[in-house]
């Protein structure tokens, strides 16, 4: 697929030759295709949102959780012994153990970076989707207020702007977790609008000690839609609004919303076995900023990569071997650096090409910090595949109480990323880049 390719503009292209034909067979039968592609494009966004907040309600309850207390759950995740091997049954069944909890098990007290209510039930979601709240609300926002483009600055006044913009004024309960969540983001944040007082503003380069973290994972996934088709502008708009990352990790996130831009713009029929070929080069060739050519340091992108796809490869199809690889390779990494969602997604889909919901239980099942390798992974499977992939048994839950716990719809994220995408195609800047 040619890197600019985009399915939506195709589509708004072939409008006006459309219009021309009258109506007459010919032009009903194109008008049909493109409804139908139309219609597979926005299943394909909300697939991507809906991924991401599934993927992240799955991981929660047992986010950083010992093995041993894990396993004392009803129909646990699984703990992969060695020699174990995906087979055809395997792959079926690990996929029938996808499962939404609730948190009162494990993890009954609200957590700052967590849930936000005690004993929450199945289909909560945590701090991975709230960043994703924070970008949409900067994006609503500059739609109405029609102070378009969004900045890195713009995006900094939503992180301090988002406690008394949301529902948090309305739940008393939310008010000190609110604040302990936001805090190093807050810092920073007021650094970028230009305040100096160390008591309030920070460097972003000081943020988690300067390490790259998934921060950019979290938060900026629903610009994908805004580019679709478009890997080099969604990398570039990532990039741009990322104060909050660091070292490579501003590269690699960036990255990987470039991938997403890709996998929303591919077109059916999916080839099986192969289906993250083109993903993954996007996210290879995506390189405007020209890290691949840095002196003598090569594209941590491209080795973590070839890391992720020959760790897959290696284990044989037997994910004992492959998690023994994982905690070898990020024995001494904290396991919300950028890298380590990166590559638990990449070598998972890898493992499990033709059948990607196995793929996001396992991602769960290495353990760790569960909730970012789900909420990364359901967001690519999301992209590529639609909405429709994820049972109703996952979705149905996850929107309830994305609604009832933040009053945020996934119906009115489309909607506001639909109008910043026509914006884009019409030449008028979503983001300060374009």
């Amino acid at each position: 697929m040619p890197p600019h390719y985009s399915l939506a503009a195709n589509i708004l292209s072939r409008r006006g030759f459309l219009r021309s034909l009258g109506g007459g067979s010919l032009g009903l039968l194109l008008t049909n295709k493109v409804a139908a592609e139309g219609n597979h494009q926005a299943s394909r966004v909300r697939g991507m949102l809906l991924g991401t907040l599934i993927g992240d309600a799955l991981g929660g309850p047992v986010e950083f959780q010992a093995l041993e207390d894990v396993g004392k759950l009803p129909n646990p995740p699984k703990q992969w012994q060695s020699g174990e091997s995906l087979t055809r049954q395997a792959l079926a069944d690990t996929e029938a153990r996808l499962l939404l909890r609730p948190y009162a098990p494990l993890r009954p007290i609200p957590e700052s970076y967590a849930h936000w209510l005690p004993d929450a039930v199945a289909g909560t979601v945590t701090d991975d989707s709230r960043h994703k709240f924070v970008l949409m609300q900067a994006l609503r926002q500059d739609g109405e207020r029609d102070k378009w483009p969004l900045t890195g600055r713009s995006l900094a006044q939503a992180y301090l702007d988002w406690p008394t913009s949301s529902i948090v004024p309305k739940r008393p309960e939310y008010h000190q977790l609110s604040s302990d969540w936001l805090d190093e983001f807050n810092n920073s944040a007021h650094w970028v609008l230009g305040q100096r007082d160390p008591a309030v503003a920070l460097p972003p380069e000081r943020m988690w000690t300067g390490l790259p973290t998934c921060c950019g994972q979290m938060t900026l996934p629903p610009l994908a839609a805004v580019y679709s088709g478009q890997p080099d502008a969604a990398y570039r708009a990532a990039y741009a609004l990322a104060f909050f990352d660091n070292g490579f990790g501003k590269d690699l996130n960036a990255a990987l919303i470039a991938g997403l831009a890709a996998a929303l713009a591919t077109q059916p029929p999916l080839r099986k076995g192969n289906d993250w070929e083109s993903v993954m080069a996007a996210m290879r060739e995506t390189d405007p900023f020209a890290y691949g050519k840095v002196p003598w340091t090569p594209r941590p992108l491209d080795l973590w990569l070839d890391r992720a796809i020959a760790a897959a490869k290696k284990c044989d199809g037997q994910p004992a071997k492959l998690f023994a690889e994982l905690n070898a390779t990020f024995a001494e990494t904290i396991k919300w650096q950028a890298e380590v969602p990166f590559v638990v997604s990449i070598a998972l889909l890898t493992l499990c090409p033709d059948n990607p919901l196995a793929a996001l239980q396992l991602s769960i099942e290495w353990g760790h910090d569960t909730d970012s390798y789900a909420a990364l992974t359901g967001a690519l499977i999301g992209a590529r595949y639609g909405e429709e992939i994820f049972p109703v048994a996952l979705r149905t839950p996850v929107v309830e109480r994305l609604t009832a716990d933040y009053g945020e719809s996934v119906d009115e994220w489309a909607k506001v990323l639909a109008n910043a995408a026509e914006r884009q195609k019409a030449g008028k800047p979503v983001c300060a880049f374009d």
